[in-house]
């Protein structure tokens, strides 16, 4: 019975993190199609009342376990709910008070996640791979200025001598528009323009 509990509990906070990832899902996902729709309605519907109603109506049936109580299983499974809706979220990308006038923001474009991971990569080839990973295009490159300014800074010892040689590097990651301004941020970081 208890282990019948644990999954429902286990369900219920699946649901929820699907219904927090519709709001970060792309607009071609199944989540923001109709169907898709009625999906995260029978998931919001789960998530909010499986649980409580397993519990009442075991309750009223007295076969509830002898543990948990039914108020703990009844907060954990609140809790699971809670965390699974802002894991789908992603909450942890979220940004409190940013510069525009919303109180949250939630940027989930290729500029952003480039943005978040250049500072993490381990050497020039990893930030390489960061650009073609996230697929960067030429309106991303101004946003991306100052972080790429950094990695010439940073790996100026692993750039190519001649600038046509740091052009055909980054050339194998990303488009040859984009490219361009690439190179020319990171050889600028290097102290090399």
């Amino acid at each position: 019975m208890t282990f019948s509990l644990v999954a429902i509990g286990l369900l219920a906070g699946a649901c929820a993190w699907l219904v927090g990832h519709a709001f970060v899902a792309p607009r071609d996902s199944f989540l923001r199609s109709a169907p898709g729709g009625m999906v995260l309605a029978a998931c919001v519907l789960l998530a909010l009342f499986a649980p409580a109603t397993i519990a009442d109506f075991l309750e009223a049936r007295g076969q509830w376990p002898a543990w948990p109580t039914s108020d703990l299983y009844r907060l954990v499974c609140a809790a699971v709910v809670a965390l699974g809706l802002l894991g789908g979220l992603r909450v942890w990308r979220m940004r409190l008070f940013s510069g525009d006038a919303r109180l949250f923001r939630l940027d989930e474009s290729a500029a952003s996640r480039a943005e978040a991971a250049l500072p993490l990569a381990g050497s020039l080839a990893d930030a390489l791979d960061v650009l073609a990973r996230e697929k960067v295009a030429q309106r991303d490159v101004p946003r991306l200025s100052s972080a790429l300014r950094r990695l010439g800074a940073r790996y100026f010892h692993q750039l190519p001598e001649k600038r046509g040689e740091v052009y055909t590097l980054v050339a194998k990651h990303v488009g040859p528009a984009v490219a361009a301004d690439v190179t020319g941020l990171l050889l600028e970081g290097a102290g090399r323009k």
